[in-house]
């Protein structure tokens, strides 16, 4: 495991440091809730986002193609013809084709606008069915970590109160005749029992605030 991380972390094999499991903290506050421009941060989100811009500028792109495009140069300006010679001059043919040009395409630029504006629109819904989708994992996983850390909080009250029975059943077997030492075995297995679902509790906290930071992206900073 330490091999495989080291590899992740880009360096060569060797030792991991870390602490125990009991020294890991998460502090994460869940009571107000994470804003949607949170979701951002979340590649698939940012790829909707920039696909979206793409066919928005694409459907621009189509419309320009509806005016002409031509230059008129210094050279051929207006002062230097008269009327009966500017009809005849290159500049107004090149000019009048230019204009004549998206007239005669005008059917193929509708069809590219039509299709650049579908393009978009499909865009649009991709990117909102694309955020619903990171929604509801913040969502779910949010609602994970919830859970598991109200369910740690029960099994430490749990562990308090059997940690109690413990002491109390050794307290009677000292002092009274009432008990023996086969309650003093029972009351510490349910307590070994309450110690290793603890444990447990506690990972799968730790597991559905990993779930969270991922769906979010990357963490919630």
């Amino acid at each position: 495991t330490e091999n495989a991380m080291s590899l992740l972390l880009g360096r060569v094999p060797g030792e991991i440091k870390r602490s125990t499991f009991e020294e890991q903290n998460l502090n994460i506050n869940l009571q107000i809730g994470l804003p949607m421009q949170i979701l951002e941060n979340r590649p698939d989100v940012i790829a909707a986002e920039m696909s979206l811009r793409s066919r928005f500028e694409d459907v621009n792109v189509a419309r320009a193609s509806f005016y002409p495009s031509f230059t008129i140069s210094a050279q051929g300006g207006l002062s230097a013809l008269t009327t009966n010679s500017l009809f005849q001059n290159a500049l107004f043919s090149s000019v009048t084709g230019g204009l004549l040009q998206p007239i005669y395409n005008n059917g193929i630029n509708k069809m590219n606008l039509r299709s650049s504006e579908a393009r978009k629109q499909q865009a649009l819904y991709t990117f909102y069915q694309t955020m619903l989708v990171a929604g509801q994992e913040v969502s779910d996983a949010m609602y994970a970590v919830q859970i598991n850390s109200e369910k740690e909080d029960l099994r430490s009250q749990q562990i308090e109160s059997l940690e109690k029975s413990v002491e109390f059943t050794k307290e009677l077997l000292t002092y009274g005749n009432s008990t023996n030492y086969l309650d003093v075995l029972t009351s510490e297995q349910a307590l070994l029992s309450a110690q290793l679902a603890g444990i447990n509790d506690r990972l799968s906290k730790m597991l559905a605030t990993v779930q969270l930071y991922r769906a979010l992206g990357g963490g919630w900073q």
